[in-house]
């Protein structure tokens, strides 16, 4: 291993780490952040959280990878590693008509020998200082609606009543389980993104940044709304936000706030390197 962990930290929203669904990965040539995602509907995977099941997988398949292994070849191993889990229990032709039950996940990773990152979805970096994200249009969308709902709602009541029970983003449940028919869609859709989910990926969507000139590369989830030069920064952001801005409609708008109860608004994963 020629890179070197600077920092390495992951924590559940919920405070209890058996349900971080955001995992590192840190092996020889390899290092990644990976940001399971929860289906709208679970039923297929009785009872463990698909997320987990996904990014246990995936971890599993990165260690596993030949050192000099391309992007598209990895992308690939990555897919169908998850492809398996479905041909395996038998649910392949479910998930295939009903998007919304796939298991799926976010992935950043870093290869060593190639020195580059790869994204796979909305994770992020930060390269010497310069951030880089991969936002999808349709959850700029779907921030744009709860938005405007919510601020409809705080005309007649006030952040405390709505932080109890975001009722906005309740409105928007219907919408967010319409979109998973544009995941790995392969139409030429505006609106189309790519994850790791068992089906082929985007290709064009799967973006490659060269870091052989960098000395300090971070990878992160988007459970960090803010990105900073090291995790105490980081983490001091996401308190500023935590505090001041719960609902994540004027600071840093997003599809959802902070929940009652829960310590984050997502779970989040943040490794920093020496490259």
């Amino acid at each position: 291993m020629t890179y070197t962990v600077v920092e390495s930290y992951t924590h559940a929203k919920t405070g209890r780490e058996e349900d971080n669904e955001d995992r590192i990965v840190a092996v020889p040539g390899f290092a990644a952040v990976i940001d399971g995602m929860t289906p709208q509907d679970k039923s297929l995977y009785s009872g463990v959280s698909p997320a987990l099941i996904c990014t246990e997988r995936l971890s599993e398949c990165i260690g596993r990878f030949d050192r000099d292994i391309s992007c598209h070849d990895a992308v690939t191993a990555l897919t169908d590693c998850i492809a398996d889990y479905y041909r395996e229990h038998h649910i392949l032709e479910d998930v295939s008509s009903h998007p919304h039950k796939r298991m799926g996940a976010n992935i950043i990773l870093y290869s060593d020998h190639r020195k580059e990152v790869w994204f796979v979805g909305d994770c992020q970096c930060s390269i010497d200082g310069v951030v880089t994200t991969n936002e999808k249009l349709v959850d700029q969308l779907m921030t744009d609606m709860r938005i405007t709902i919510l601020r409809s709602y705080l005309e007649t009541r006030n952040v405390g009543d709505l932080y109890g029970k975001d009722l906005s983003t309740l409105h928007i449940q219907p919408f967010l389980r319409q979109q998973y028919h544009h995941q790995n869609n392969q139409t030429d859709s505006p609106l189309a993104y790519t994850v790791i989910d068992g089906f082929p990926v985007i290709r064009d969507q799967v973006k490659v940044i060269n870091v052989k000139e960098a000395k300090d590369v971070i990878l992160a989830s988007d459970g960090y709304p803010v990105l900073k030069e090291d995790l105490a920064q980081t983490e001091a952001a996401l308190a500023h936000l935590l505090k001041n801005d719960p609902l994540c409609y004027f600071l840093k708008p997003n599809t959802k706030g902070l929940e009652k109860g829960k310590d984050s608004f997502d779970d989040r994963a943040f490794l920093r390197m020496k490259v």
